[in-house]
């Protein structure tokens, strides 16, 4: 059920009583695709009968925050006050809570498939041509997270209808996708092992990395590749904090790919490179400026998606040929197939 907007930036419900005992008031960005976050609105307080609540900001940054709990305890309603939310907006809530069906109210409509395959003016026309049932269309990498799950980019795969485990040709089924973060949770036999993630302790401007991947495998063949550079810049385009800037080359077919530290561990995913060709025809120049999503939307998406990623210990070691063997062990290559 909607509020209504008043004015002063206040909304109104006036009555809950068809809502039954218990049910929960969300706040949500109305379309979380082209970004924002409700932290933005805070402060936020509440008035439930003349009672005022104030709300506590919540730490991270969300796209849809569950205000408050409503409950009945012994015939009198009662609040429990919560600031608990989702990086990926309502659509991760929604899945969290098993309401896939419901239409959230305001809530923009998702674009058609014609309008999702019109060519930006900012990036490349992603578009491949027609191809036959079963024919390969493209490859990527990705990175195995957990016991069969694979994390790889929205966009390896959002053209194909079947995709297999490189070296070992198994199944993979894709169980979550959000392509505004550019994100696909894979599902499959991985016969690998997981890459530990960085999550508490933030990357910094000018850390070494790696970055490992399948890049142009028709031409550089179906083994890892693996690159050094460095954090170059600790937000995306436009100062977009999901992602990073670092400058370990790639290519095409390193998206989906593993950036990790000196030790292996993984502080982000292989997104994007910037546009030569378009950087050219504005008059300036780019060398090695690629982009990666933080590891810590991984581990969001993985929660939302339902599942539990490990909580393995970081590497501590930084013997490079140490550190590469374990990626053997943990990047892997996906074909996709019309």
């Amino acid at each position: 059920m909607p509020f209504e907007e008043g004015q002063e930036g206040n909304w109104y419900l006036s009555s809950f009583a068809s809502l039954g005992d218990q049910f929960e008031i969300i706040a949500y960005i109305l379309d979380d695709r082209s970004g924002g976050f409700v932290n933005q609105s805070y402060p936020i307080q509440m008035e439930i009968s003349g009672e005022q609540y104030a709300l506590p900001a919540p730490d991270g940054q969300l796209a849809a925050i569950i205000l408050a709990e409503i409950y009945m305890k012994s015939g009198t309603r009662r609040m429990k006050v919560s600031n608990e939310g989702y990086t990926f907006g309502i659509d991760a809530y929604l899945r969290a809570r098993n309401l896939p069906s419901v239409a959230m109210p305001f809530r923009q409509q998702r674009r058609s498939r014609e309008e999702q395959d019109r060519p930006s003016p900012f990036e490349p026309d992603r578009h491949r041509p027609s191809a036959e049932p079963g024919q390969v269309i493209g490859t990527g990498s990705g990175i195995i997270v957990a016991p069969d799950l694979i994390i790889t980019n929205a966009h390896v795969i959002e053209d194909g209808e079947s995709f297999r485990q490189g070296r070992t040709q198994n199944l993979l089924r894709p169980v979550a996708v959000d392509p505004k973060h550019d994100l696909a949770l894979l599902e499959g036999s991985t016969n690998g092992q997981p890459l530990p993630m960085r999550i508490g302790a933030p990357i910094w401007l000018g850390e070494s990395v790696m970055a490992a991947g399948f890049p142009l495998m028709d031409v550089l063949g179906a083994d890892l590749k693996v690159t050094t550079g460095n954090i170059s810049g600790l937000a995306g385009n436009h100062g977009d904090i999901s992602r990073f800037q670092f400058t370990a080359p790639i290519g095409s077919g390193s998206s989906g790919g593993a950036i990790v530290d000196e030790y292996g561990n993984l502080v982000g995913v292989t997104s994007a490179s910037l546009a030569h060709g378009n950087m050219r025809e504005r008059g300036s120049i780019s060398e090695n400026v690629n982009f990666g999503i933080r590891s810590s939307f991984v581990f969001e998406m993985i929660a939302a998606a339902g599942f539990t990623a490990p909580m393995l210990s970081h590497h501590s070691e930084n013997n490079r040929r140490e550190v590469v063997n374990r990626l053997r062990a943990s990047v892997v290559s996906i074909i996709v197939s019309a």
